[in-house]
């Protein structure tokens, strides 16, 4: 698996109860395929990272667009309050949990062990794919002089994907229009949304009936980490869960994020006491 250099500075649906249409009951998932449970209420898919790339090959060829999401600790609280954003984890076909707490609820609740997956690993892991099936991508996000970095540094790191079109993050709202036709008139295979698009995930699912087969997904920070402006948060930080205090020193309103971790700890006892 590549990362970018940085430079200056049949289907594949998971198995669940109630998820998309012909979807299957969790306890048939085909070895490979994706398991969705929930946590909380809210889906999740199992699966293993070193089968996420099969998934997505699948997903490539199935003549549907689909969107992939990297679900948080935050995300997930956030769909319990927010409808739109429920539905669209569960029209999603793939949500890859890439905090520690949504895997150790699970396993607490007993719904299921989800791996921990690292959103930027399976950003390059997804890309590789695309490159592999000789395919295309439509970059969306960043600020202007970040994304062409990015770019760059991306077409140097994957000779075979074909860079077809790219917008920059932070756009007016009369351009979006403009976005969607022009990602529709490309044909991408992989639609790769950054930051500075409102919305993030539900921007995604608010176009994906517009845009052509092929799979799209937000993806954070990328562009800023392809373009060397900010570092890729450390593996064994992440594996230990403390990907979201990465940088403290210059963010320090990230030590607020502990309390919508302690709520979920009180939301998990509720459900374990309650709910069994």
């Amino acid at each position: 698996m590549r990362r970018a250099a940085p430079s200056r500075g049949p289907a594949v649906r998971a198995a669940t109860v109630d998820g998309p249409p012909g979807a299957l009951e969790g306890p048939g998932a085909a070895p490979g395929q994706p398991r969705r449970i929930k946590v909380l209420d809210v889906p999740v898919d199992c699966i293993e990272p070193d089968m996420t790339a099969g998934a997505v090959s699948r997903l490539l060829e199935n003549g549907e667009h689909n969107q992939i999401v990297f679900l948080t600790m935050r995300g997930l609280l956030k769909a319990r309050r927010d409808p739109e954003f429920m539905r669209c984890l569960r029209d999603a076909a793939l949500i890859l949990p890439v905090s520690l707490p949504i895997v150790q609820g699970a396993r607490f609740l007993g719904t299921g062990s989800p791996s921990l997956i690292n959103r930027f690993d399976h950003t390059i892991r997804i890309l590789s794919v695309i490159e592999k099936a000789k395919g295309s991508v439509y970059l969306l996000g960043a600020r202007k002089p970040v994304l062409e970095v990015a770019e760059e540094n991306l077409k140097g790191s994957f000779h075979g994907i074909r860079v077809v079109g790219r917008f920059f993050g932070f756009f007016p709202r009369a351009v979006e229009g403009d976005i969607v036709t022009a990602i529709k008139k490309s044909a991408p295979s992989m639609v790769l949304v950054g930051s500075g698009v409102p919305g993030r995930d539900k921007w995604i699912l608010k176009h994906r009936k517009e845009l052509n087969p092929g799979i799209s997904l937000w993806a954070g920070n990328c562009f800023e980490i392809f373009a060397g402006v900010e570092k890729q948060v450390s593996r064994p930080l992440h594996a230990a869960g403390l990907g979201a205090l990465s940088g403290i020193g210059r963010r320090p309103w990230r030590i607020g994020l502990i309390v919508p971790y302690l709520y979920y700890l009180v939301l998990l006892l509720g459900y374990k006491i309650f709910r069994l």
